[in-house]
């Protein structure tokens, strides 16, 4: 917290922020708090997907309506059910009365029209459609509660504590969420490369053209890097968005609730999206021969285990710090039989500051058993053999 706090920001304010803020706020170095509490929107979350690490956070955690932001889920469960085979884009759906009687937006769809799978999937990323959201729902789980007890399994499962659906749609008041649980949801769909097409597409038409959609999700127009996600209105949620971008093999979402206008939400999107960029980066430190050195096993059937960090996972931190990071190795001499696969026996330590920046541990790479008698037995007959 101390380094995130430390990390003022001077440069962006004269950068990129000063459309935002006043005036004398730009003219001075402002520490990241500051600057996200003068941002008009009741809760701001920036995080990096593939670490969960939390970025920056304004109120990020007060349940709240989430408007069509709900629909992400169900877009999760379609993408989950179409990798794992068990449904195809060019599967073809019948709309029923109750998809043709849901509120706008919609794409108008009449009762009993055929339509497919992926165009479903358009009108939810590209548009809001609540017709096409039911139609789907209904096609995959058969009702729009069976659905919704589905979102509702799936958000438990990704601890999303503050999440609560009661529609498919978003519109039920009942329909909660925060921004903290939106980023995780947002994290889980930018591992599915198949939806980037969709989230990012700016104009599409289904219906045989009949409908046009245009996303309301503007930064995809421009944004480098722009991976999705949506954007939406209503009277109670305010001006809500999610937007995801790729840079450097990071994954920042960005997610905002209550905005006061469209124009200011792109805007914090993007001017959000450039802080996380610009401040951070990820680090995986490189092991040295020395680190992965063989450790001896006392009174084991082989004299040496093998050790291994595994696949060393990242870590979010700031940009240009790793210069300044203590490296800290522990290693066991010695490891006594039985020796477990996966069994720790080091550590590698960051430090920078007095805090922990970075840790992996070091473990054993296969199982060592204890010696026994017959064991003991069968080398001896292997010795006398060679004579």
């Amino acid at each position: 917290m101390e380094i995130r706090k430390k990390l003022t920001i001077m440069f962006i304010c004269l950068t990129v922020l000063c459309g935002l803020l006043p005036d004398r706020v730009c003219a001075e170095t402002v520490p990241v708090e500051d600057l996200l509490a003068s941002m008009p929107a009741d809760e701001i979350i920036a995080v990096e997907c593939s670490t969960g690490k939390v970025l920056m956070e304004k109120n990020s955690d007060i349940t709240a309506e989430v408007s069509h932001l709900a629909k992400l889920m169900l877009v999760l469960l379609t993408a989950e059910k179409i990798e794992n085979g068990e449904l195809s884009l060019d599967d073809v759906v019948t709309a029923s009365a109750n998809a043709n009687s849901q509120p706008a937006p919609q794409i108008w769809l009449d009762k009993n029209e055929k339509i497919t799978v992926d165009e479903l999937l358009k009108s939810i990323t590209v548009s809001n459609a609540n017709d096409g959201a039911v139609a789907l729902a209904e096609h995959i789980f058969g009702t729009s509660e069976s659905a919704v007890a589905e979102m509702n399994r799936k958000a438990e499962l990704l601890d999303m504590r503050s999440t609560t659906y009661a529609d498919v749609c978003g519109i039920d008041e009942h329909t909660l969420s925060d921004a903290a649980d939106t980023a995780v949801l947002a994290s889980e769909l930018v591992k599915h490369e198949m939806l980037i097409p969709y989230f990012t597409s700016w104009l599409e038409y289904v219906r045989d053209g009949k409908a046009e959609l245009v996303n309301l999700n503007r930064p995809v127009r421009s944004y480098k890097g722009i991976t999705g996600m949506k954007a939406c209105s209503t009277s109670a949620a305010g001006e809500c968005a999610v937007v995801t971008a790729q840079r450097s093999g990071m994954d920042i979402a960005v997610v905002i609730i209550g905005g006061d206008k469209r124009e200011n939400v792109d805007d914090m999107s993007k001017k959000l999206l450039d802080m996380c960029f610009e401040s951070y980066s990820l680090y995986s430190p490189e092991p040295t021969a020395e680190m992965l050195k063989k450790i001896p096993v006392n009174g084991g059937e082989q004299k040496k285990v093998a050790v291994t960090f595994g696949e060393l996972p990242d870590a979010v931190i700031p940009k240009g710090s790793s210069s300044g990071f203590e490296m800290k190795f522990e290693k066991e001499e010695q490891l006594t039989a039985p020796v477990r696969k996966g069994q720790v026996c080091g550590r590698l330590t960051c430090m920078m500051g007095g805090q922990e920046m970075y840790s992996a541990e070091l473990v054993a790479a296969k199982d060592v058993k204890k010696i026994s008698f017959a064991f003991n037995l069968k080398q001896l007959l292997i010795n006398l053999l060679k004579f």
